[in-house]
């Protein structure tokens, strides 16, 4: 009895000095080379670099959709606007949103602020409204915002209408905390990890009003559609080229290379489509031969751009032969030098001048100040000129480039083809030279319009669809559906909430194309 009172008071005694030193203890266990919490700016490359690979990894499916991209060979289900069951294909948005800078984002967010760094505390929440923003609009209803990265086992699904107010609140959120003038904002300190912008947080700031450009205008079917607040956000987001928003790539190994280079070998079977051929090539802009195609696309070794209609073998004889994007027609060469976007050491852009432009030039035509929508789309083609002049790697070698001439940019202005009189202008013309100008990295964007328009061949000209996969019931795809293992594997039962169990889902349209 003695021994075991004995026991009893030491264990007693044991505790009670865990409990008064717990504090110097967990001191003492704390591994200073794998430190568990690490200062939010460190985690920012990582997390920006995600940013590129989400949009580049599925640009693969949804490119079929927008009709940029064909498959090389006949029977892809993406090219007939279905899906593959049972597989991650097109589900990377998903995974960048929820796991690939997930909880990092968080906690660059929580720690920032403690750090009082509210410029990084800033830029975090424009970076997750920003990855809402993707996610919504690529799959719809996503995962409830006061469950996601919480202990839960199970999800719920928030409506798009609260997606779409979220990122609007998280946007201007984020925008608040980046102006604010306390705090220990030093841009020295912060351009350690921001390797997009070098911690200038005046271009965050504009980053910030263009997303909220995108959420406003993607809601033009909408009676609450305001284009002058469309208008407004524009003008106070990227100011020109310069603040255009690039994901750096080094390009010398796989590790550091861009996703749409040949070191990584992504993209060997797939090839330009016919639709953005005849968007360059003077078919939809009535003999007006756009100097971008030379640049942007690949010619067959005859010489002469052709493109892929999607369900058609792209061919076999050698010099009509449609060539990948780096200009082979088998596996990638190492010694293809690529073009445009699609180089090893390309950067990637997530939100351009160009693409604002346009929005307003949209925005403006639909209030009915057309000469301000002239204006807008104008500097919206000159931009994406001057984009793909800063993207071209001059070669004389077989597939051929050089530089767009100030001569052939002021020629291609000046044809009433491409750019009318404000009262010829018609939204057919900004949504097509947008179209053109978002080609290799703009994807999402593309099909969020095409999607409000409701693909319609009379904005969309000479678009064309081929035979429709057998579960699409006669309809064009709307949005992706979930991640197949983390959300068919794991979360079923709130899939079935949504209607995501039926084999047509992918055909359901989404809220922000709705009246």
């Amino acid at each position: 009895m003695k021994n075991i009172h004995k026991y009893i008071a030491v264990t007693f005694l044991t505790l009670f000095i865990t409990a008064c030193n717990r504090d110097e203890i967990a001191e003492v266990n704390i591994n200073p080379s794998f430190p568990t919490i690490v200062e939010p700016i460190f985690l920012l490359p990582s997390i920006q670099a995600q940013m590129a690979v989400g949009i580049q990894f599925d640009s693969r499916f949804i490119g079929k959709y927008t009709q940029y991209l064909s498959h090389a060979t006949t029977g892809d289900v993406w090219d007939r606007y279905g899906y593959a069951a049972s597989s991650d294909s097109g589900g990377e948005i998903w995974k960048v949103a929820y796991y690939s800078i997930g909880r990092n984002l968080s906690n660059v967010i929580t720690e920032a602020e403690k750090a009082q760094r509210y410029d990084i505390q800033g830029m975090g929440k424009v970076i997750r409204a920003w990855s809402w923003q993707q996610t919504t609009d690529y799959h719809g209803e996503i995962i409830k915002f006061d469950q996601v990265f919480t202990a839960r086992l199970t999800f719920d699904y928030a409506t798009q209408q609260e997606a779409y107010d979220e990122v609007t609140r998280l946007t201007l959120e984020g925008i608040a905390d980046m102006e604010r003038t306390d705090g220990k904002y030093d841009i020295s300190y912060t351009k350690k990890g921001d390797l997009i912008y070098g911690g200038d947080k005046s271009k965050w700031i504009k980053f910030g009003y263009g997303l909220l450009a995108r959420n406003a205008n993607n809601l033009i079917n909408k009676s609450t559609y305001n284009p002058t607040k469309v208008i407004e956000y524009v003008d106070k987001a990227l100011a020109s080229p310069a603040d255009d928003c690039y994901v750096k790539h080094g390009g010398t190994s796989t590790a550091d290379g861009n996703f749409y280079g040949n070191l990584r070998n992504n993209l060997s079977l797939y090839r330009q489509s016919d639709f953005i051929v005849r968007a360059m090539d003077g078919t939809i802009f009535t003999g007006a031969v756009d100097p971008r195609m030379a640049n942007v696309l690949v010619p067959s070794a005859d010489g002469v751009v052709r493109g892929n209609p999607l369900n058609t073998s792209a061919g076999t004889v050698a010099a009509t032969r449609i060539p990948n994007l780096w200009g082979g027609t088998t596996q990638p060469v190492a010694s293809l030098t690529g073009r445009y976007l699609f180089r090893n050491n390309a950067d990637f852009p997530l939100m351009t001048y160009s693409e604002l432009q346009f929005i307003k030039a949209e925005a403006a035509f639909i209030k009915g100040d057309k000469g301000m929508a002239l204006e807008a789309y104008k500097k919206g083609i000159e931009a994406s000129i001057d984009m793909v002049n800063k993207n071209t790697i001059v070669s004389t070698v077989y597939p051929t480039a050089s530089v767009i001439t100030p001569a052939q940019k002021t020629a291609f202005l000046a044809d009433v083809n491409v750019v009318p009189t404000a009262a010829n202008l018609t939204i057919k013309h900004i949504m097509m030279q947008k179209y053109v100008a978002l080609f290799g990295f703009g994807f999402l964007e593309t099909w969020t319009d095409m999607r409000k328009y409701h693909y319609d061949n009379t904005v969309y000209e000479t678009i064309a669809f081929p035979s429709l996969f057998a579960n699409n019931n006669s309809k064009l795809a709307y949005r992706v559906r979930p991640r197949f293992n983390s959300e068919y594997v794991w979360n079923f039962v709130a899939l079935q909430s949504i209607g995501a169990d039926k084999p047509d889902y992918h055909t359901v349209e989404m809220w922000f194309s709705q009246p």
